[in-house]
């Protein structure tokens, strides 16, 4: 167990399943007292349960997000529960595939705005008064190798994504000097039940071969990105560049988006190692909720 962590108290939210399930566990192996916040309670309380297995404290409070009065009440609890939070880790959110011509598009923007910014949002600034009262803590906000580069077909998703790294930024800059840490984490492909509902042939095309990353990985990720104080971190390193050729010029980062759409350059990048997607998560039992 490493001491950094030992009795700090670790607030994850989506944590019911997938990253936020396994960022919670990670810290609780770090001996972290962790805070569950999830729409689902039945599914909290069984990582709550897994929590304890690892001999840390865990306390399970099912939370909507995207309302500022379950927000509110969700830090109350923890606050007289445990008197203070040290780390917020902004995870809860849903994504959805499609084209920007279908008439589903808008509806697919505004619900996932709702769900994976506003809600993150709205614990950000609940939480952001008791880490300056404390005069340290550290965010970490979730986003995606889609906050910096989209995918065809994946706009709805990249369109948040991006705000989602945009906010990171600006609060990194307005917290600068006072002790408290923001990171932004963009992983990409990640094996989770995120586009479970979507149809293989609707993926967008890097996406269709690729060997996706486990929510362990990006768990571990995050641990090591508050303890070494990082502020952003793309997985897996060979994403970055992805994010560079777009950096220097849109033709670029267009040009190796396509070039990921050949499984041969994908396996010889590390992207493509044999299970994709869908294969990865088909022997998974489905989610009791669809959201975190």
């Amino acid at each position: 167990m490493n001491a950094y962590f030992a009795d700090k108290v670790v607030l994850v939210t989506g944590a019911s399943r997938g990253i936020g399930r396994a960022v919670a566990l990670a810290f609780a192996r770090e001996g972290a007292q962790v805070v569950l916040a999830a729409r689902s309670a039945e599914r909290l309380a069984q990582v709550e349960s897994e929590v304890r297995a690892l001999g840390a404290t865990g306390l399970s409070v099912p939370t909507d997000v995207t309302s500022p009065e379950a927000v509110a009440a969700l830090v109350d609890v923890v606050m007289d529960r445990f008197g203070r939070i040290d780390v917020l880790v902004n995870n809860a959110g849903i994504g959805k595939v499609g084209a920007v011509e279908s008439s589903a598009f808008a509806d697919a923007v505004r619900q996932t705005l709702q769900a994976s910014l506003f809600g993150m949002i709205n614990v950000t600034q609940r939480v952001l008064p008791v880490l300056k009262r404390q005069g340290s803590g550290a965010i970490v906000n979730m986003s995606s190798v889609m906050g910096r580069k989209a995918f065809a077909r994946f706009g709805s998703y990249a369109i948040v994504m991006h705000g989602v790294s945009a906010f990171s930024d600006s609060l990194r800059q307005e917290l600068a000097g006072a002790n408290i840490g923001v990171t932004v984490i963009h992983p990409a492909l990640t094996a989770t039940d995120l586009l479970r509902e979507a149809d293989e042939a609707e993926m967008p095309p890097p996406f269709r071969h690729m060997t996706p990353l486990s929510a362990d990985d990006v768990a571990q990720a995050v641990v090591a990105a508050v303890r070494h104080e990082k502020r952003r971190v793309v997985l897996p390193r060979t994403a970055n560049m992805l994010l560079l050729g777009e950096a220097v010029s849109p033709r670029l980062g267009d040009l190796i988006a396509s070039a990921l759409t050949r499984r041969s350059i994908a396996k010889a990048l590390g992207m493509s190692r044999g299970k994709t997607y869908h294969g990865t998560i088909s022997g998974r039992p489905e989610p009791a909720v669809q959201s975190g």
